[in-house]
């Protein structure tokens, strides 16, 4: 790790600390050079500005590896966030020299200004400062560890659940009775499963290939007077309806089937870069989860293949 070079060169100054020599001249001027003194503190200033700044850069490239990982999990572009990766790396970079040059001349002035009788307690300063370094620096390996697991974890889970949608179960309702039905049992079923529809932002072709037909086929079968199958036609579609979840699978098959049609249609330029963008921004809202955004704007993808 880079701030294991920093950690070596605090102790540099630790040692220096320590050492007759520096006891020596520390005794031949009682009175420390003011200049010196100020320098020091602007150093040490300096130093843990730079830290927290480089601190931030680290938590900047783990945002983009874990983008970048996102992306390619999902067949994305990780141009763009393998430049910026690059970028930040090479900032870190050159804030771990300048560190390492900081600590030499915070050594240097060290030597100048310490005396006999504040040795141990800028010793105890430095120690402690180090000990936050290094709690500090764990702290980060830990957050590290965390975030890999998790990233394993949601890698497995892609693997096991997006190739496969899980089957749908759809129940039955119960017949009356008396096995006789009307118009004031079937078309409150009708009326549900089209709000429920129009609520999730579900369209017919959306059903499973048998279901699309069922409001048709309830309808016909009201206006033949088969009440019976109009009403099992209506409750069968109700429980379809009921069992659609907009979900990651959900999403990955619209998508591909309104992908389809894109390519399939014969459109002018200016629909056809409309049809483009709002796949883009479909992409965009899936990978970052956002399945019910996603699937309104498909369904203004399939208003415009109309």
């Amino acid at each position: 790790m880079r701030i294991a070079r920093i950690v070596v060169s605090l102790c540099v100054v630790g040692a220096a600390l320590a050492c007759p020599a520096c006891k020596t001249q520390s005794d031949a001027s009682s009175a420390p050079d003011p200049a010196a003194a100020k320098a020091q503190q602007d150093l040490l200033r300096r130093r843990d500005a730079l830290l927290e700044q480089r601190e931030r850069l680290e938590r900047e490239r783990k945002t983009v590896v874990e983008q970048i990982q996102k992306a390619e999990a999902t067949g994305g572009d990780t141009k763009d966030l393998a430049k910026k990766r690059d970028e930040l790396t090479a900032q870190i970079d050159g804030q771990s020299v300048e560190l390492g040059q900081m600590s030499d001349k915070i050594s240097n002035l060290s030597s100048k200004l310490d005396s006999a009788a504040d040795i141990a307690g800028r010793e105890d300063k430095l120690a402690q400062r180090e000990g936050r370094l290094a709690s500090r620096e764990a702290t980060i390996g830990e957050r590290e560890r965390t975030i890999a697991a998790r990233e394993e974890r949601l890698a497995q889970r892609e693997k096991e659940t997006c190739s496969v949608a899980p089957p749908m179960i759809i129940q039955q309702a119960a017949p009356k009775a008396d096995g006789k039905y009307g118009k004031a049992d079937v078309q409150p079923l009708l009326a549900r499963a089209r709000a429920t529809m129009s609520k999730k932002g579900v369209l017919v072709a959306d059903l499973p290939g048998p279901a699309q037909g069922l409001e048709g086929e309830s309808t016909r079968a009201m206006a033949e007077g088969d009440w019976g199958k109009a009403y099992f036609a209506a409750a069968q579609l109700v429980a379809t309806v009921d069992a659609v979840k907009i979900d990651r699978a959900f999403i990955q098959a619209k998508t591909a089937r309104l992908s389809n049609q894109v390519k399939a249609s014969k459109v002018d330029e200016t629909t056809n870069q409309q049809l483009a963008g709002v796949l883009s921004d479909v992409m965009q809202k899936y990978n970052d989860g956002n399945f019910t955004a996603a699937n309104a704007r498909l369904n203004q993808l399939a208003a415009l293949l109309k």
